[in-house]
């Protein structure tokens, strides 16, 4: 793995594997100098397509998201020392708890919660500038710390709480072996720390990460040459659902985010929609699963807009931890590439 994707959060649905086939029909930038990642998710196209040396403008409405946006992409050269880590366990005097209280046993460990309690109230104490690189490792660290990456899985924390080993899945017990959850959290987040450092680089550019529904980002933005569309595809789990105890540490409150209109079975016109919005820009690629459309059906609709269309279709399973058996076996990605206006 290229090393500065590690700096990225696990997130459901990230397109790491398949960095190659996106990025190979595209002009170079001295060609098509501004890359548009419009649905940021977990970065990696947007840090693949800063590499590359793109100008990118990239958007997403999950603060989860965002916060890789601020400190991956827009960020040049600021990184995270030790100093900065060991700041955030001077005992703060506010701290809300709210961590514990709500996610402690079930979603983290009692010593794991109390931490990021500390840490958060620090963290909104200090205002410092490498906040998002701050958050950004939290994000990293509470995913570190989830059996499996899962956030659904609470019996296995109750059975780490209690030490009961022996009732533990072999897989599991495995797992929490090699993320070190009984290690000090200063150890982990070393790990983490110098991962996050490794993502962060100056390409030239000033790129730029927006925050906001995807239809009144592309309405601030006045140019770009490329533009990556990977909506939530129609007939698929929510990724708020799964992630939404991540999103509540975030926030510091329990929140409950609608799903995207993407997800819904009628996305269709929705999808229709962000190419009408999207139309202005001359290249287009887009990655969509077929749980609710095939590609020649894909095809079809994005004909309507662009006269030039490369189709592609992988294997490839999303949301894995939560697919059934049988949608893992017939999931494909589509991949499409369209330019020319009609």
């Amino acid at each position: 793995m290229w090393t500065p994707l590690k700096a990225l959060p696990p997130y459901l649905g990230g397109k790491r594997k398949l960095l190659g086939h996106i990025f190979k029909y595209l002009p170079k930038p001295s060609e098509a100098p501004v890359f548009i990642d419009a649905f940021l998710g977990g970065g990696s196209v947007s840090l693949m397509a800063k590499a590359k040396g793109y100008r990118v403008i990239c958007n997403d409405i999950a603060q989860r998201s965002y916060i890789v946006g601020k400190a991956l992409i827009e960020n040049k050269s600021l990184k995270l020392e030790d100093s900065d880590l060991l700041r955030l366990f001077v005992p703060a005097d506010d701290r809300s708890g709210f961590i514990v209280k709500n996610f402690s046993p079930d979603v983290l460990p009692k010593k794991h919660a109390e931490f990021l309690d500390n840490a958060m109230a620090n963290l909104s104490q200090n205002g410092t500038p490498k906040r998002w690189l701050l958050l950004l490792m939290f994000i990293k660290y509470i995913l570190r710390i989830r059996p499996m990456g899962n956030f659904g899985a609470k019996t296995i924390m109750h059975q780490i709480a209690d030490g009961n080993w022996d009732e533990m899945n072999p897989n599991y017990v495995k797992d929490v072996i090699n993320r070190k959850i009984y290690g000090h959290p200063k150890q982990i987040l070393e790990r983490i720390m110098k991962q996050v450092n490794r993502g962060v680089f100056d390409n030239g550019q000033d790129n730029m990460a927006y925050h906001d529904d995807i239809f009144k980002t592309l309405d601030k933005i006045d140019q770009g040459d490329i533009i990556y569309l990977d909506p939530p595809y129609a007939g698929t789990g929510s990724y708020e659902k799964a992630l939404s105890p991540l999103d509540c540490m975030l926030a510091g409150a329990m929140i409950q985010t609608e799903p995207s209109v993407f997800s819904r079975d009628d996305a269709f016109e929705f999808l229709e929609k962000l190419f009408v919005a999207s139309k202005r820009f001359p290249i287009w690629v887009i990655s969509y699963g077929n749980v609710r459309i095939d590609l020649n059906q894909l095809t079809d609709l994005i004909k309507k807009f662009k006269k030039d269309v490369i189709a592609e279709e992988f294997k490839y399973t999303h949301l894995n931890s939560l697919a059934g058996e049988e949608r893992k076996k017939n999931n494909k990605e589509l991949l499409i590439y369209a330019r020319g206006n009609r």
